[in-house]
């Protein structure tokens, strides 16, 4: 019978168990449930005779008294009675029976399965265990054993049935028993179990040393007391963790002595009670039996051969684990099962891919914990070389080192990936000894480099390994080991694979060793070249060359002699930039590397006098331990700027000089070169390389009175040039404009103005490129220089106000950028004034976010990004601050602009609802402004205002949603029944979100009951999704209503239905009227910010462009002349509905 199975959940102890027990069976034939209904009824007369309660302890009495006459019952009313009390005991409250009464229930229950074995069936001994283990468990006296040692004895003893769900039954039992024991009942149950456990060793231990081969396992295991053995260890696996500390103990030293060798039918589940105790225990109970378990793990590991690869990796993990105990209390003893289970291990990496990844996570977890170079940092090379032939943890460092080493010898091909990264990570947690250890495993990875003939992407690991051993001993040791070299007769050259791994991986080397060692080697292969009389040998010799003069950039990383050394590489550089072309990127990196390094590591410590760590620079960064990176004093990396500073000078000239005469190409790697020495030298040397490269290109009339003699002026008066620039010019002043952005961050108020007069000079000329350099120019100005924004701001706004606007996105992009600085200047430094410039700034972005033009509008909106994330994240972020300031001026165009101007500061509004969803909350009436907008006549309007919804929606949590659920049901709901522009679409998606975050519940209680039909459809729309059929008749559907609508256009009527018109439709029904509104939205585009991703606009589907009157307008959005035109918003949330302000002009002045 399963009722047991079942009672606590379908039986209540409230109401009489006879009657739901009749309820439930009172139409069933089953006859084990008339047995069931019968006994019941039984018992329940019995009760009722008695005068008692119909409760379940009295069901419970007088079920036991019936049961302890069991001699005189059949085995059908005892397998009925046993059935009904595992119905009844669950139901008892705790307490209700005594622990005398329980104890003796439990003697007569197991006394009617001793006396009636043969005759019970399975279901009645579980019911039996079941009611036992309730009873001993919750009723009898836990802190007696006498009181629970019968019941308890006899449950372990049916764990071990061959019956399976009698056995199961009876481990839970025994579980739930062993958890409510208090410490005195837990170390005598305790006892009982290890006894037991004793008792069956020779058993296990018979088993351990029998071989499992194909067809034996069932021949092993036929004998019951084989079995009996199995069924023990899975009932210690489950309650190994409640035994006492001292019986764990003893526990594990049992275990140690059934493991053998080999495998066997009892290897998996000792090695499953191992790992329970070891995760349950602490270290006391670990480090106990430690050393004789780990013998036996090993000796299990080395016969891999012979083992099922799972349990070797099982027996590897358990082994680590015991190892990390010893390491931890310094027992030295594991020093030598460390270098005994690496080897074993690195043994196992040579096999398929999924079981060498899984022994390279054993592998790594091991090394990282066991090995690391900080504990010899204290010790010279030398010292640790002579210290490892009696050091037992060096003696360890060196037996792994050379198993790895036996492996790689062994191995007659590129070894794996899992193989490899643990050899490299072994380089790398060595650090610079490593070279004392892995000499041998160097030489050897070099000569599979020789002779691979593999392609570059399947040696990448093999080249990641030696590239992790120039990174961990740098590359001195490495070229020592490994030589680059040239054969003078054949011109044959050998271990040039090393050259671009050694350009990945130097940090921290030395300039001495790049210009004593690879210039010298450089030079050799240059000369060669020159030589050689076949092209095929003399370009490789060429290409060698270049890539020896290539590692600059990478010993420019973190080198140890900055300041020593500099000067002579300054020396050595400067001919290069006369001269060799091939060069100049190579020394533009290096030295952007060797300033930017030292800068950002002082800024970044600024005011600490201790040391500086260097950050990382990308070398093996996901192997690189900490102990790997380069730390220097203040005092040095002071040492290492002014080092740099006194060649400033002539390196500025020479890259300048270069500069001036490279192609585009050339120039934007000589950027940052330069504009980093700037940085760090004097402003008057910056100032002389400009108007030097002024006067180069005949440009001095660019910077008026700015930097030249009387001389000179007096010279240039007598030559006017006329108003036009030449294209020569032109093309000149573009390049000293690029020079100019270089030495922004390096220039002094005198040469901030003289810059800034050769950009008002550059904005006038007619070449695109450049007004687009001269805006870049200015930009950096704006952002670098916040004195020039302040004192020059009004200058700045007549230029800009003075130029027309320009389809060139690029130059587009860098204009946004001046206005972005000087629109967060004026909103920050003028919180309580109200400014007209900044209302001229932010008509042009919105503007630009309603162009035709794709990447127009994508600008318009990094700009709003850059802006909102600038003033969110300055100092005054408050309520009253910058950031609410701009929003507050965006909400005032809401009230009386033009539909295109409140479309596109809808647009514009969705970005910074995208960006910080939470202004909606500290700005409550930014949702309900423009909500309102829903009331407008405007299809543009209308689109943005859907949009915006659909961000708000999507980016507000639900809790935060709920504020505005109600306002956006009102507003949006009104669309619903509009298809044209596809507003139901949107509003249907819109409620579908709201749905999935706010609950179905609470939008339908909000949905007024005009559109209750709508949004009960778009219910059980969604709800339909789920069912494939169903999907495939929506979709069917979707494609009748759009044929239909499809009809409908054909035959011309796109007029919204009689019933879609109600007193606030959103155009009038005369044809007229709509095709007023077709020539709106064709003059004026329109777009929508729907889905926003990261800042970007969504595409158009199907928009016009502009008309060919907006392209050709001739007027300027930011002129000073029509400044009386300017759009000034009222600043606030409200809205006027006078029809005056829906008539307002679709453009700004």
């Amino acid at each position: 019978m399963e009722e047991d199975a079942t009672a606590e959940t379908s039986f209540s102890s409230n109401s009489d168990i006879c009657q739901q027990l009749l309820n439930r069976y009172s139409h069933s034939s089953a006859a084990q449930h008339r047995h069931l209904s019968a006994t019941a009824a039984a018992t329940r007369f019995i009760i009722q005779s008695s005068s008692l309660p119909l409760s379940p302890l009295s069901y419970f009495a007088a079920t036991i008294t019936s049961l302890s006459n069991s001699k005189s019952l059949d085995s059908t009313a005892i397998a009925a009675l046993t059935s009904f009390l595992s119905i009844v005991i669950p139901l008892v409250n705790r307490g209700e029976i005594k622990s005398e009464k329980a104890k003796e229930a439990v003697r007569i229950l197991v006394r009617v399965v001793d006396d009636c074995r043969r005759d019970l069936g399975t279901s009645s001994v579980r019911a039996v265990v079941k009611c036992v283990g309730i009873l001993v468990a919750e009723f009898c006296d836990s802190k007696d054993w006498d009181s629970v040692s019968f019941g308890f004895e006899w449950l372990v003893k049916y764990s071990l049935d061959k019956r399976p769900k009698v056995r199961k039954c009876a481990q839970d039992c025994l579980l739930t028993v062993f958890k409510s024991f208090d410490y005195s009942a837990t170390k005598k149950a305790s006892k009982l179990i290890y006894s037991l456990l004793k008792d069956h060793m020779p058993l296990a231990v018979e088993i351990s040393a029998s071989d499992i081969v194909d067809g034996s396992k069932t021949e092993v295991l036929s004998r019951p007391e084989h079995q009996e053995v199995l069924h023990l260890l899975n009932v210690m696996k489950h309650i190994v963790p409640h035994l006492s500390l001292k019986f764990r103990t003893k526990t594990l030293s049992q275990l140690s002595k059934m493991l053998s060798s080999q495998f066997s039918a009892v290897t998996r589940h000792i090695f499953e009670i191992i790992s329970v105790i070891y995760e349950t225990s602490g270290t006391e109970v670990i480090v106990s039996n430690a050393e004789d378990i780990l013998k036996s793990l090993l000796l299990y590991i080395s016969s891999l051969e012979k083992n099922p690869v799972d349990t070797v990796l099982l027996a590897a993990t358990l082994a680590k684990t015991a190892l990390d105990k010893l390491h931890d209390i310094d027992n030295k003893e594991w020093t030598n099962y460390f270098s005994l289970l690496t080897e074993y291990l690195a043994g196992v990496l040579s096999l398929e891919a999924d079981v060498a990844s899984q022994a390279s996570t054993i592998l790594r977890e091991l090394i990282d914990r066991h090995i690391d170079r900080r504990t010899f940092l204290t010790i010279k090379s030398q010292q640790v070389e002579d210290e490892a032939t009696y050091n037992a943890e060096l003696k360890a460092i060196s037996s792994t080192c050379t198993a790895f080493y036996n492996v790689l010898s062994n191995s007659h091909q590129i070894p794996n990936e899992p193989l490899l990264s643990i050899i490299a990570l072994l380089f790398l947690r060595l650090g610079e000894i490593s070279h004392i250890f892995m000499k041998s495993i160097i030489l050897e990875l070099a000569d599979l480099m020789n002779v691979a003939s593999a392609s570059a992407s399947e040696t990448k690991h093999l080249q990641d390994c030696i590239g992790s051993a120039v990174a961990a001993m740098g590359p001195e040791k490495v070229i020592g080991f490994v030589p680059i070299s040239l054969n003078p007769k054949d011109f044959s050259c050998s271990n040039v694979w090393l050259i671009p791994i050694l350009k990945r991986s130097i940090a921290g080397s030395s300039l001495h060793f790049f210009m004593e060692h690879i210039v010298p080697l450089a030079e050799s292969f240059g000369q060669a070249s020159h030589k050689v009389k076949k092209s095929v040998t003399r370009q490789d010799l060429q290409a060698y060359a270049h890539g020896c003069w290539g590692l600059l950039p990478a010993f420019c990383r973190q080198p140890s002699d900055i300041y020593q050394s500099f000067a002579a590489l300054a020396k050595l550089l400067i001919p290069f930039l006369k001269k060799d072309s091939f060069m100049l990127q190579n020394i533009a990196f290096g030295l952007q590397e060797l300033v930017n390094q030292n800068k950002s590591a002082l800024a970044s410590n600024h005011g600490s006098t201790g040391l500086v760590e260097f950050q990382r620079t990308g070398i093996a960064d996901d192997l690189l331990p900490d102990s790997t990176r380069h730390v220097y004093s203040r005092k040095i990396l002071s040492k290492n700027i002014k080092a740099l500073a006194s060649c400033s000078k002539e390196l500025l000239q020479a890259l300048t000089t270069v500069f001036l005469e490279s192609p585009p190409e050339e120039r934007k790697h000589l950027k940052g070169a330069i504009s980093c020495l700037v940085s760090i030298s004097d402003s008057s040397l910056a100032k002389k390389i400009f108007v030097t490269a002024l006067e180069k290109f005949q440009l001095q009339d660019d910077i008026g009175e700015h930097g030249r003699g009387e001389s000179e002026i007096n010279s240039s008066a007598d030559e006017e040039e006329s108003s036009a620039v030449s294209v020569g010019n032109d093309a000149k002043r573009c390049i000293i404009l690029e020079l100019a952005s270089c030495i922004v961050e390096g220039s002094d108020e005198d040469l901030i103005n003289l810059l800034f007069c050769v950009i008002q000079r550059a904005l006038q000329a007619s070449d695109d490129i450049s007004q687009v350099q001269a805006y870049e120019t200015l930009s950096r100005i704006l952002e670098n220089h916040s004195w020039f924004c302040s004192s020059q701001f009004a200058v700045v706004m007549d230029m800009l106000s003075d130029l027309k606007s320009s389809a060139n996105i690029a130059l587009l992009k860098k204009r946004f950028a001046c206005l972005e600085a000087l629109l967060i200047q004026l909103i920050m430094t003028n919180m309580d004034e109200e400014n007209t410039q900044s209302f001229l700034i932010l008509n042009e972005i919105i503007l630009a976010l309603k162009d035709s033009n794709e990447e127009g509008r994508k600008s318009a909106y990094d700009t709003l990004n850059g802006i909102s994330s600038k003033l969110r994240d300055s100092s005054d972020a408050t309520c009253d601050g910058p950031y609410h300031k701009l929003i507050t001026m965006l909400t005032g165009y809401l009230s009386g602009s033009s539909p295109q101007i409140k479309s596109g500061v809808v647009s514009a509004l969705s970005v910074f609802i995208y960006n910080d969803p939470h202004i909606c909350i500290t700005m409550p009436d930014i949702v309900p402004s423009v909500m309102e907008l829903l009331h407008s006549k405007a299809i543009e309007v209308i689109k943005g205002v859907l949009g915006f919804v659909k961000v708000l929606v999507s980016c507000l949590k639900s809790n935060d949603l709920q504020h505005f659920l109600s306002g956006i049901m009102d507003e949006i709901l009104r669309w619903s029944s509009i298809s044209r522009h596809h507003f139901k679409t949107k509003v249907t998606v819109i409620l579908e979100i709201m749905i999935r975050k706010c609950g179905t519940a609470s939008v339908k209680a909000l949905a007024p009951e005009k559109y209750k039909d709508f949004v009960l459809g778009v219910v059980a729309n969604r709800h339909g999704k789920t069912n494939s059929k169903e999907a495939g008749d929506t979709k069917q559907e979707h494609s009748d209503m759009s044929h239909e609508g499809q009809q409908k256009r054909k035959r011309g009527d796109s007029s919204i239905s009689r019933k879609e018109e109600e007193p606030a439709r959103p155009w009038k029904r005369k044809r007229e009227n709509r095709q007023n509104s077709r020539k709106v939205l064709e003059r004026v585009g329109h777009s929508e910010y729907g889905d926003l991703q990261k800042g970007k606009s969504n595409m158009h589907r199907g928009k016009r462009n502009l008309s060919s009157e907006k392209k050709h307008e001739g007027k300027n959005t930011m002129k000073r002349s029509n400044e009386g035109k300017i759009r000034r918003p009222t600043v606030g949330s409200k809205f006027s509905k006078h029809k005056k302000l829906e008539k307002k002009g679709q453009k700004i002045s």
